[in-house]
């Protein structure tokens, strides 16, 4: 079974976003550089030479359009890829997007740059202007469509081909006891406090000491199943009975064995509700009056 289109779900990340149409102006204004300069030295051979600002403006004209087109002809690839399994029908509508493509480019440089490159003699109106540039670029279009879909194809089969990453499960603590080392199983702890450099973990009966920080632990403990609640304390969620206000955004947060501990108004969002800050399962806040 072939993939749902990729394309869209990345578009949404607004940082990869950015960076893509960077990238997109970057690649294509490299390019109207290189065909600038070769249509120098090809003038320069024929004993015809060529101005270098003109040429190189005329190059960036004709590649700014395609700087524009590449997005919407990623996005069709993306889509074809993504939605219409038998291979022999996407073949067949790559090669009608071809015409469409070229009559795309063709049109949006006749309608921006039309009164700048108008030859009255050869092209005196912009339909005839875009009849000569279809045949007069067709080649060239023709090629960089097809780059441009075997790019998409390219980036679509090394992302749905990548094996999936493998979570390794998350490592009990290690805590010193006489003789050894005690490992204690992340689903027996119910919460953890600070202790220096060190932390003490709380685990029904059993107070266990560690050697790692609470600043450590606030980072390596799977956040679905523990919360920070103060700059003293981690709980693990499926602990916590009730929340209670204790007003000036702190809260009570009662555990499971009858402790109450302190939730500071800095923490909060890690457990109560929060959609812009929460990163794992909320508890309700019960108003106390």
């Amino acid at each position: 079974m072939r993939r749902a289109p990729l394309l869209i779900r990345r578009i949404r990340d607004r940082t990869w976003f950015v960076r893509v149409m960077v990238v997109n102006a970057a690649v294509w204004l490299f390019i109207a550089l290189v065909f600038a300069a070769q249509g120098m030295l090809v003038a320069t051979a024929r004993e015809a030479p060529q101005l270098w600002w003109p040429t190189l403006g005329y190059s960036v004209a004709i590649f700014s359009i395609w700087a524009l087109q590449t997005p919407l002809v990623a996005l069709a690839v993306d889509q074809l890829e993504g939605r219409v399994a038998a291979w022999p029908w996407r073949l067949l509508l790559y090669v009608v997007g071809l015409p469409v493509s070229c009559a795309l480019h063709v049109g949006l440089f006749s309608i921006l740059f039309w009164p700048v490159y108008a030859d009255p003699h050869r092209a005196p109106t912009r339909a005839a202007f875009a009849n000569a540039m279809f045949v007069r670029n067709l080649d060239l279009d023709s090629l960089l469509y097809a780059a441009i879909v075997a790019g998409v194809i390219v980036w679509r089969w090394r992302r749905t081909s990548a094996p999936a990453a493998v979570v390794a499960p998350p490592q009990p603590l290690r805590a010193r006891v006489p003789g050894g080392v005690r490992l204690i199983a992340l689903d027996t702890i119910d919460w953890i406090g600070a202790a220096g450099d060190y932390a003490e973990v709380h685990a029904g009966a059993r107070i266990d000491l560690v050697d790692e920080s609470l600043a450590v632990l606030a980072k390596r403990l799977p956040t679905e199943a523990f919360a920070r609640i103060h700059r003293g304390a981690i709980v693990r969620r499926d602990r916590v009975v009730e929340v209670r206000s204790a007003g000036r955004g702190d809260a009570l947060v009662r555990m499971a064995d009858g402790r109450e501990l302190r939730l500071s108004r800095r923490y909060r969002a890690n457990l109560l509700p929060d959609r812009s800050r929460r990163t794992g399962p909320a508890v309700p806040l019960v108003e106390t009056t």
